[in-house]
């Protein structure tokens, strides 16, 4: 576990924390949000609430294989809040995403600490007309190539649209879809 406090702990060992999560994209304006109830600082900046919505995080990864995108999910935000993420500026910009945890009451914070770090890959927005939308977004973090340029390199053709002179992928097969079967008889329907 991350190094939280010994209230937090103590209050998560007890069961009675309320974990939630902040969001800061670093875009231009920049999006600050939180899973709460009305405004509150973290790191010197005011974070917007999404009056007690929720924050899901789905996050992932294997041994031995590259690690998963963080999928953030936003729902219940309001139209004002959503016009935030519907920004070109968003997409590609660094973003912070934070684990906060409070006292069973919501209202103590015990500890906040920064849960992943990384750069928007993919956002999404379901809207409702006259009602709330749901924002999805993809965080690409360090571990999942950050840092490289240009885009996923899947074939001699892809290499070649960045370097022409690079020739390196004509060594390496790339298999569009591969299908594994867990016993019994491969399907005919698949032939």
């Amino acid at each position: 576990m991350k190094d939280y406090g010994p209230e937090a702990l103590a209050a998560l060992a007890r069961g009675e924390a309320i974990v939630t999560g902040a969001l800061a994209i670093y875009c231009d304006p920049p999006v600050f949000v939180w899973g709460g109830i009305g405004p509150t600082d973290i790191d010197g900046d005011v974070y917007l609430g999404l009056d007690d919505s929720s924050i899901g995080v789905k996050t992932g990864g294997s041994i031995g294989a590259s690690e998963q995108a963080v999928t953030l999910t936003l729902s219940g935000v309001a139209p004002e809040v959503a016009i935030l993420f519907d920004a070109d500026e968003v997409k590609g910009a660094p973003a912070k995403l934070y684990r906060m945890i409070y006292d069973g009451s919501g209202k103590v914070r015990l500890d906040c600490r920064v849960f992943k770090r990384g750069r928007i890959d993919a956002a999404t927005t379901d809207d409702v007309v006259g009602g709330t939308s749901t924002i999805s977004l993809s965080i690409e973090t360090a571990a999942r190539g950050l840092g490289r340029r240009g885009r996923r390199m899947r074939s001699d053709a892809d290499q070649r649209t960045v370097d022409p002179a690079d020739g390196f992928f004509k060594h390496v097969s790339y298999a569009g879809t591969k299908i594994v079967y867990l016993g019994g008889k491969p399907s005919s329907a698949s032939a």
